[in-house]
C-alpha cells in the first residue's frame, strides 16, 4: 500500500468514557475501500482506559496512520478542533467513538467533494444501532430545511477549508449540545453547500446516556439558541419566539422543568412552523414530544410519523 505524505482524509475520533466502543470505530475505518486516510484519536481527559486502548490499536496496525492526542477534558467541540488541528488532511470526517462507517463511505464522500468544488460537506443516510434499530433516510440538502432541522449526523465529510472559514466547532451558545447543527449552519453561512448520498453508510448508536440523547431532552431550548446564534437567517417572529423562550424569567422555569412553560414554548414553536414552513409541520409537532420519550417509545413514534406521512 503506497500512501501519500499527506493523507487526503482525516478521521477524527474524540473519546470520553467510550473506550469499549473505540475498537469498532477504528475497525470500520480500517475496512474502508478508500485507503488514503489518517485516524486521530483524541483522548478528551477520559477517566477510563481510552489511552491504553488507543495505544493497543496503534500497535496492532503499525502500517496504518493512527495517532493519539491527549488533552484535559474540554468537551466534544474542543476535542474535534484539537484532532483537526493535528492533521493536515484537506477532508475531515468526525467520527464519534461509539459510531462506525460502512466500507464505501469515504470513497463515495471523497469522490463527491472532488467532483463538486462548491460543496463543503457530504452526508449520508444512517443505520441506527443500539437501543433503537432502523434506517434513517435523511433529506436532500436545503438551507431552508437546515434552519429548522439538522439534516446530517456527526459523521459527515467536510472540507478543512470550510472548517477554517467557519472558525471551527464553536464551544458556546447552541454548541453546548447541538454543536453539529450549529457547525453545519456556520458552513452554510460561509457560502458552502451540502450534498446528500442516499445510502445508509453511517452506523449511529442510540443510548439513553449518549450526548445527543441528553441534548435532545432540551430540544426546544437548544432550537431557540440556534435561532438567536444565527438570527440573520430567521424571520422576525422566529427570533421573537426564541428571545421569549430564553428570556431570564423563562430560563428559571426551564431549569425547574416547568411543564407549563415547556408546553407554551412547544405550542409557540408549532404555530411558528405552521405559519412559516408548513412542509415541516408534522416533524415540528412530533419531534419535541419524541425526544422527551424513553428510546423504546421513540421507535413507536417514528412508525406513527411514517404512517402519517404516507397518508398525506
Amino acid at each position: 500500500m503506497i500512501l501519500s505524505s499527506t493523507p487526503r482524509a482525516g478521521v477524527i475520533i474524540p473519546c470520553y468514557n467510550q473506550a469499549h466502543f473505540l475498537p469498532e470505530a477504528v475497525a470500520s475505518v480500517i475496512a474502508q475501500t478508500f485507503t488514503d486516510w489518517e485516524i486521530v484519536i483524541v483522548d478528551d481527559g477520559s477517566p477510563d482506559d481510552t489511552a491504553r486502548v488507543a495505544q493497543r490499536l496503534i500497535a496492532a496496525f503499525p502500517a496504518r496512520r493512527i495517532r493519539l492526542v491527549r488533552q484535559e477534558n474540554r468537551g466534544l467541540a474542543a476535542a474535534r478542533n484539537t484532532g483537526i488541528a493535528a492533521t493536515r488532511a484537506p477532508y475531515i470526517l468526525p467520527l464519534d467513538a461509539d459510531d462506525a462507517i460502512e466500507p464505501e463511505m469515504l470513497a463515495l464522500a471523497v469522490a463527491a467533494l472532488d467532483a463538486h468544488p462548491e460543496v463543503g460537506f457530504v452526508y449520508t443516510d444512517v443505520q441506527r444501532v443500539g437501543a433503537e434499530r432502523n434506517i434513517l433516510h435523511t433529506q436532500p440538502y436545503s438551507l431552508e430545511r437546515l434552519r429548522f432541522e439538522c439534516l446530517m449526523m456527526p459523521a459527515t465529510l467536510f472540507r478543512r477549508k470550510a472548517w477554517e472559514q467557519a472558525g471551527g466547532f464553536r464551544m458556546f451558545g447552541a454548541a453546548q449540545g447541538y454543536e453539529d447543527w450549529d457547525f453545519w449552519i456556520c458552513l452554510a453561512e460561509a457560502g458552502w453547500k451540502g450534498m446528500h448520498i442516499a445510502q445508509p453508510l453511517v452506523r449511529y448508536r442510540r443510548t439513553e446516556s449518549s450526548m445527543l440523547s441528553h441534548a435532545r431532552r432540551h430540544d426546544l431550548e437548544l432550537r431557540a439558541q440556534i435561532i438567536l446564534d444565527h438570527r440573520h437567517l430567521y424571520e422576525p417572529d422566529a427570533v421573537a419566539w426564541a428571545t421569549h423562550v430564553l428570556s431570564p424569567a423563562w430560563s428559571v422555569n426551564w431549569r425547574l422543568r416547568s411543564p407549563w412553560h415547556w408546553l407554551l414554548a412547544y405550542l409557540g414553536y408549532v404555530a411558528l412552523i405552521a405559519q412559516r414552513h408548513p412542509p415541516l409541520l408534522l416533524r415540528a409537532i412530533i419531534h419535541p414530544l419524541f425526544w422527551r420519550m424513553p428510546i423504546p417509545w421513540q421507535g413507536r413514534m417514528r412508525m406513527l410519523e411514517h404512517v402519517l406521512r404516507f397518508q398525506r
